[in-house]
């Protein structure tokens, strides 16, 4: 028996209403909603995203819409190619240095 990932996406729901966020739960996994900023995010299969983001848009209580940009976005930390930018970090900015009574 093989496990087969399959791709999921969230979708970023803004609300004029959150109260309204529990209907939400037939599209995806509501994974959360923020009363204060009015705004829910579902995750659903990406196969099923554009179907589902057209019929949630005509919802009387949804403000916007919007897809999360995660999966596009590349989240290899660092490269060997050349504008890769080396960090570096000085004495004072680890606290080995100590403070002069100006700085106090």
């Amino acid at each position: 028996m093989v496990f087969e990932q399959t791709k999921r996406r969230a979708l970023i729901v803004y609300l004029k209403n959150p109260r309204q966020a529990k209907q939400l739960r037939r599209f995806g996994i509501v994974n959360y909603v923020s009363t204060k900023m009015k705004y829910a995010s579902i995750y659903m299969n990406e196969a099923d995203i554009t179907t589902k983001k057209t019929v949630i848009e005509r919802l009387s209580f949804v403000d916007h819409v919007i897809e999360s940009q995660w999966p596009d976005v590349d989240t290899t930390v660092g490269s060997d190619s050349q504008d890769a930018t080396a960090f570096t970090v000085d004495d004072h900015e680890l606290g080995n240095v100590p403070a002069t009574e100006e700085e106090l």
